[in-house]
């Protein structure tokens, strides 16, 4: 398994990840949110209104694997967006990070 979706996991078992785009974007509004991973392959709608929330909230946001590893990743199906709610699980996720700051790929 991907060392960052075994992070993932751990932090869903932990209690510290919002799974849905509806339920991240209620902690990036309680500011909870710390850092919004959203599916590679996620839909057009929902890129474009996670990109809103997450720069109206100033919530970090980064794009990486597919929704179906995400899903399985956390033991639900059809996420294609998680939020992180803990500093420490944040900074962990993000040395993962393979995308530039505007969400394209590093090359």
């Amino acid at each position: 398994m991907d060392n960052f979706l075994g992070l993932i996991g751990l932090a869903m078992r932990a209690g510290k990840l919002r799974c849905g785009a509806f339920r991240a974007a209620r902690a990036a509004a309680d500011g909870s949110a710390r850092l919004m991973i959203a599916a590679a392959d996620i839909g057009a709608d929902n890129r474009r209104r996670i990109e809103a929330v997450c720069r109206e909230y100033g919530v970090p946001l980064m794009y990486r694997s597919t929704s179906s590893e995400l899903s399985r990743s956390v033991g639900k199906k059809n996420v294609p967006v998680v939020c992180v709610c803990d500093d420490n699980f944040a900074a962990a996720a993000r040395k993962y990070d393979i995308t530039g700051k505007d969400g394209s790929p590093n090359e």
